[in-house]
């Protein structure tokens, strides 16, 4: 009778803690959907004017690509996207990775997230992070690629045809970046399990303060898991356009490239949360944060300045001076004579 009572009172946490996780679900769901509604209702007449009246551009440069790659539906998919993802990387890293080299832009210095960090980059953890990420893109991704185009034909990718609307694309974006959350969540949250994390994802925590190359400096089991199937997988269940898959291609490198950039820079996604995750390692699994929600790995995150810093910011003064680090409380006399 005792024990059953105590089971009782053991579950009680349980419930009250999956309800509130229920209900925090529930409100960002609702807050995303009336958001949503709102912005269809209002700025999409508008948009999709916009975007019909450059569908006939957008469709002519997708036709001239087509026919770059001898309108061959094979070439275009693998050759096409693995040159798109390297092109992408490239382009998104260059500014950040030449001022952690070189220090110029100065004034990017500035907007540093980590600022005692990495001044300088040690170089042999540099070069070792070129060499795995250059791998990354240029061997594991195209095999990835490759091995994924019939299952991605057979579920209605398509090379040809009419680009889809705006508000098709908008509901293909919705989903993408939610598959997204989903798998990548809890891919991450697999390599932080000890076996996983000793053999695959301790790689990637080497740099606690990170750059922007080390989105992809992990081991290729992570690279695929983790990194290119929760990117790969949206686009496919939607049967997207591949020319949209390409958009939402650059959109995750750039996203990511930022995460780990090192740089919150004004107008930009924040990179506060991930940065943050680099630093203490056990929390803010996800991208969008629902599922750290959810889970309540959020929880370090929380109270936090980084979350004070964490949002897309309008000023052009970095957000570590609005958002000072406290100063720590000075040593008590007790405790210095101790």
């Amino acid at each position: 009778m005792m024990q059953g009572k105590m089971l009782q009172e053991d579950d009680q946490p349980r419930h009250e803690a999956l309800w509130e996780s229920l209900k925090s679900l529930t409100f960002l769901f609702g807050t995303a959907t009336l958001s949503a509604i709102a912005v269809r209702n209002s700025v999409n007449p508008y948009i999709q004017k916009f975007w019909g009246a450059s569908h006939d551009f957008w469709d002519d440069i997708w036709k001239a690509i087509y026919v770059l790659f001898g309108c061959n539906d094979f070439l275009v998919h693998v050759v096409g996207t693995s040159l798109i993802s390297i092109i992408f990387f490239v382009i998104f890293n260059a500014v950040f990775l030449c001022c952690d080299v070189t220090g110029k832009p100065a004034w990017l210095l500035k907007y540093k997230v980590q600022e005692t960090k990495n001044q300088p980059l040690d170089q042999k953890k540099l070069w070792s992070c070129i060499r795995t990420s250059a791998f990354n893109m240029l061997v594991v991704s195209p095999i990835f690629t490759l091995v994924l185009y019939p299952l991605a034909v057979y579920l209605g990718s398509y090379h040809k045809g009419e680009l889809p609307t705006f508000e098709r694309l908008l509901l293909e974006f919705v989903v993408f970046t939610l598959v997204e959350e989903v798998l990548f969540y809890y891919s991450h949250r697999l390599l932080h399990t000890p076996r996983l994390y000793a053999q695959h994802h301790k790689k990637h925590h080497e740099w606690t303060a990170p750059i922007g190359i080390t989105s992809v400096y992990c081991s290729p089991l992570e690279m695929v898991c983790s990194n290119l199937l929760p990117a790969a997988v949206g686009p496919m269940i939607m049967q997207t356009h591949l020319f949209v898959a390409w958009i939402w291609l650059g959109l995750v490198i750039f996203s990511t490239t930022l995460a780990h950039g090192g740089y919150h820079v004004p107008f930009l996604f924040s990179p506060e949360a991930h940065d943050y995750h680099h630093k203490v390692f056990n929390c803010w699994f996800g991208t969008i944060g629902i599922l750290d929600k959810l889970h309540k790995t959020d929880k370090p995150f929380c109270g936090s300045v980084q979350e004070e810093r964490h949002y897309i910011s309008f000023s052009l003064t970095p957000v570590n001076r609005l958002h000072p680090t406290p100063a720590k409380p000075a040593a008590s006399c007790a405790t210095k004579s101790e």
